[in-house]
C-alpha cells in the first residue's frame, strides 16, 4: 500500500462541508446571535488613563544623598518593585479607604445592563461586600503598564461609570506620590537615629580600643618596635650567613682533620694532603731535597764514601729531609689547630643564633599584638568619622524626597467612548469561531465515524467487493406525484453501474434471481430494489418481489393500497398469482408486494411453496430481485438466501458501522448465502463521477425510449 493511498484526500475532508454547509451555516449564525445578543446585554466599559513618571536617575541639580542611605540609584529591580507596588492589596486597600468605594454601586452591581431586569438585579445584594471582595474586584479593573525604553508607567482603571475610572485612576496616582513620602520621612528618621546611635557606640569602642593600645605600650616598654624588630632581623640575617659559613668551613676541614688523625705518624701518606703538598715551605725544600739528591749522586761517581765533599753532601740531604718532616709536623698542627678552631666557631655562631631567632620572635609577637590594637584604633577612628559625616549629610538633607522621583506627566480625563465591549470585533470573530468550531466538529466527525463514507475507507475495506456507490438524493415532492422514470441522474447512472456489475461479473455467470438486503432498517434497500428493478426492466422481463413482510414500503413509492393481495397471500393461497401481481402501466415490471402482514413472518418464508414459487416465476421472467428484511434484525434474509442466485448487502455510507456490516456478512457466509458484494447508498462524500454531473445536467440531451408492452 503505497503513501498516496494512506492519505486522506483534501476533497474527502472539505466535502462533508459543502454537503452540510446550511447546517454549518445555521449554527453558525445562531452562536453568532447568542453572541451578540449577550453583548447587548452588557453594560458599557469605561478606562481612564494617567501617567507617571518614575525616574531611575536623580536630576542633576539635586543632592546626593546615598551615601547617607547606603544605597547607589534606583536599580530596575527597584523600579519594578514600584510597578508591583502600585498592583498589591495593600496599595489597593488605600485608593479604596480613600475613595470610599465600598459603599460605590460599582462593586456591589453585575456586570449585565437593566434590559432584562432578572439580569440587572444579578450579583446586587442588601448587605455592602467585604473590603476583600472589593480589593479583588478593584485589582481586576487595574491595569499598570510600562512605556518600554521610558521612565513612564500608565495607570488605567476600568468602570462602568467614566466619572469612576477617572478619579480611581488619578487617585491611584496621588496617594502613590502620599505613599513615597511617608516612606522617605520614615526612612530618614530611622536613618538619623541609626546614625546617632552608631555614633555613640563607635566612639566607646575608639576610646576603648586607644587606651589597650596605649597600656599595651607602657606594659611592654616599646618606643620604637618596628626599628627594633628590624635590628634584630638585620642580626638575624648576618648571624645565619655566618652559620653557613662556618659550617661549611668545618665541612671542608674535617675531612682532612680525619685523614691525618688516620695517618698521623705515616709521612710519606701525609705528604699526599694537598694542604701539604702546595705549601710553598714545603715545595721549596722538596726541590732542595732534589737538587742535593743530584749532588750527592754526582759526588758519589767522583769520590768514595769518606770523602770530604761526599760526606758534606749527604750531611746536607740529610738536613734537608729532617727540615722537610719539620715543616710537615707544623703543616700537620696548624690544620688541626684550624680545624678546632673552626668546629669551636661554629658552635658558638650557632648559640648566638639561636638567640637571636628567640629575640626576633618575641619581638613579631609583640609586634603582631600592637599591630592589631594599632588596626582597631584606625578602624574605628575612620568609622567614626565617616558615620560623622553622614549624619551631618542626613541632616542637612531634610528637603530630599526619595531615592528616586516621581510626578504626574498626564492626569486622567473622563472618558468620552467606551472601551468594552467592542461589539464589532466580539460579534465577527465569535462568527469566524463558530464557523471554524462547526467546520471542525464536522471533519472530525466524518472523519472518525466507523462507516464507509470516503473512498480511503472503501479502498481499505476487504470484507467484501464493491459493487456500486449510490449517490444521496432528494425526490421530488412535484415530480413525485407522476411516475416518471427520471428522478436523479447521478442516481439512475449509479444503478446502471450496479447493474452492469451484476450481469458482468468475472467470477459468476449472471444471476437470475437476485436477494437484497442489508445490516439494519433504512437504508435504503427498497429504494435500491425498486430501481434496480426498473434498471432491468429496461432490457428483460423483471419481477420485483417484496419479501419484508414486517414493515413493507414498496405500497408507498407505488402508491398502492396498504392492504392489497401479496406474497404473504400466495403462501397462505388465500388469492391467485394474477390477483397479488401488480403490473406497472408505465413500465415493464411486475411487482409482488408483501401482502398482508402475517403473525410468523419466518414461517411462511421456510415454506416450500416459497421455493416452489420461485421456480414457477422463474419460468415466466427473466430476473426475479427479492427484497428481505434486515439480516441484524431479523433471520428472514438468510432463510431467503438459501433461494436465490445472488445476495446484494445495502449499506449506509453515513450510518451503518463497520461492525454491523461485518456482523451481517458473517451471518450470511455462515448460511452459505451467495454473496456478490456490497452497495454503498446514499453517499454524500463519494464523488462518483462528474461525468455524470455534466452529461445529465442537460435533460435535452435524454431521449426517452419507447416502451416495450408485456407480451
Amino acid at each position: 500500500m503505497t503513501i498516496n493511498q494512506e492519505e486522506v484526500a483534501l476533497k474527502e475532508i472539505l466535502r462533508p462541508l459543502w454537503t452540510r454547509r446550511w447546517k454549518i451555516l445555521f449554527f453558525t449564525l445562531l452562536i453568532t446571535f447568542i453572541v451578540a445578543f449577550y453583548i447587548t446585554l452588557l453594560k458599557p466599559s469605561y478606562q481612564a488613563t494617567a501617567i507617571l513618571q518614575i525616574g531611575s536617575n536623580k536630576p542633576k541639580k539635586t543632592l546626593s544623598i546615598n551615601d547617607a542611605f547606603n544605597e547607589a540609584s534606583a536599580s530596575h529591580e527597584q523600579i519594578q518593585t514600584q510597578y508591583e507596588l502600585l498592583k498589591s492589596r495593600k496599595f489597593a486597600e488605600r485608593v479604596i479607604t480613600r475613595l470610599n468605594l465600598i459603599e460605590h454601586d460599582e462593586f456591589n452591581s453585575g456586570k449585565f445592563n437593566n434590559k432584562i431586569p432578572l439580569l440587572g438585579n444579578w450579583g446586587k445584594s442588601d448587605s455592602s461586600p467585604s473590603i476583600g471582595q472589593v480589593i479583588t474586584a478593584f485589582q481586576r479593573r487595574l491595569i499598570i503598564t510600562p512605556i518600554a525604553g521610558t521612565e513612564l508607567v500608565k495607570i488605567s482603571f476600568i468602570s462602568y461609570s467614566p466619572e469612576l475610572a477617572k478619579e480611581v485612576a488619578n487617585q491611584i496616582g496621588f496617594t502613590y506620590l502620599q505613599y513615597q513620602d511617608e516612606i522617605h520621612s520614615a526612612s530618614k528618621e530611622s536613618t538619623s537615629q541609626w546614625l546617632v546611635d552608631q555614633l555613640a557606640e563607635l566612639g566607646k569602642k575608639l576610646e576603648a580600643s586607644e587606651l589597650a593600645l596605649q597600656q599595651y605600650r607602657e606594659e611592654q616598654g616599646l618606643v620604637d618596635i618596628q626599628g627594633v624588630a628590624g635590628l634584630v632581623s638585620s642580626e638575624l640575617t648576618e648571624l645565619t650567613s655566618e652559620a653557613i659559613k662556618a659550617k661549611k668551613q668545618q665541612d671542608d676541614l674535617k675531612v682532612t682533620y680525619q685523614y691525618i688523625q688516620q695517618h698521623k705518624n705515616n709521612l710519606a701518606r701525609l705528604k699526599e694532603l694537598q694542604e701539604i703538598s702546595e705549601k710553598p715551605a714545603y715545595r721549596q725544600l722538596k726541590l732542595n731535597e732534589e737538587k742535593a739528591e743530584r749532588k750527592l749522586y754526582e759526588l758519589s761517581k767522583r769520590y768514595g764514601p769518606k770523602h770530604p765533599k761526599r760526606i758534606a753532601a749527604q750531611a746536607e740531604l740529610d738536613s734537608i729531609r729532617d727540615n722537610v718532616d719539620d715543616t710537615i709536623a707544623t703543616i700537620v698542627t696548624s690544620v688541626e689547630k684550624d680545624y678546632l678552631n673552626v668546629v669551636k666557631k661554629e658552635k658558638a655562631t650557632r648559640v648566638r643564633l639561636a638567640d637571636a631567632k628567640q629575640d626576633y620572635l618575641r619581638l613579631t609577637r609583640l609586634q603582631n599584638k600592637f599591630s592589631q590594637l594599632e588596626r582597631e584604633v584606625k578602624t574605628n577612628q575612620e568609622l567614626y568619622s565617616n558615620y560623622l559625616v553622614r549624619l551631618k549629610e542626613a541632616d542637612a538633607m531634610g528637603n530630599y524626597k526619595a531615592n528616586f522621583y516621581v510626578r504626574f506627566i498626564d492626569k486622567a480625563e473622563q472618558p468620552k467612548t467606551r472601551f468594552a465591549p467592542n461589539r464589532t470585533l466580539i460579534v465577527m470573530v465569535s462568527f469566524i469561531m463558530a464557523l471554524a468550531a462547526c467546520s471542525v466538529v464536522v471533519i472530525m466527525r466524518e472523519l472518525l465515524m466507523d462507516t464507509l463514507n470516503s473512498r480511503r475507507k472503501l479502498d481499505n475495506f476487504h470484507e467484501a467487493p464493491i459493487l456500486a456507490v449510490l449517490p444521496k438524493f432528494k425526490a421530488n415532492p412535484a415530480k413525485s406525484q407522476e411516475k416518471t422514470y427520471y428522478q436523479d441522474n447521478r442516481f439512475l447512472e449509479a444503478v446502471r453501474t450496479l447493474r452492469t456489475s451484476i450481469l458482468f461479473d468475472n467470477e459468476t455467470k449472471p444471476p437470475k434471481v437476485i436477494a437484497i438486503t442489508s445490516s439494519v432498517p433504512n437504508e435504503g434497500k427498497s429504494t435500491v430494489a425498486l430501481q434496480l428493478a426498473r434498471s432491468f426492466s429496461e432490457m428483460e422481463k423483471v419481477l420485483l418481489i417484496e419479501a419484508d413482510m414486517r414493515h413493507p414500503t414498496l405500497y408507498k413509492s407505488l402508491k398502492l393500497d396498504m392492504y392489497r393481495p401479496g406474497l404473504s397471500n400466495l403462501l397462505a393461497k388465500t388469492h391467485q398469482i394474477n390477483e397479488c401481481i401488480f403490473r406497472d402501466t408505465q413500465l415493464k415490471l411486475d411487482v409482488l408486494t408483501s401482502g398482508i402482514t402475517p403473525a410468523n413472518p419466518l414461517a411462511f418464508l421456510s415454506m416450500k411453496r416459497f421455493s416452489m414459487l420461485l421456480n414457477v416465476f422463474g419460468n415466466f421472467y427473466d430476473r426475479i430481485i427479492i427484497e428481505t428484511p434486515p439480516v441484524n434484525a431479523v433471520s428472514d434474509a438468510v432463510i431467503i438466501s438459501r433461494n436465490v442466485d445472488s445476495v446484494l448487502y445495502i449499506v449506509h455510507g453515513g450510518k451503518t458501522k463497520r461492525d454491523q456490516i461485518s456482523s451481517g456478512l458473517r451471518l450470511l457466509r455462515q448460511a452459505g448465502a451467495p454473496v456478490q458484494g456490497v452497495v454503498i447508498n446514499q453517499s454524500e462524500n463519494i464523488d462518483t463521477d462528474k461525468y455524470h454531473n455534466k452529461y445529465y445536467a442537460d435533460k435535452a440531451n435524454i431521449i426517452k425510449l419507447p416502451i416495450r408492452k408485456h407480451g
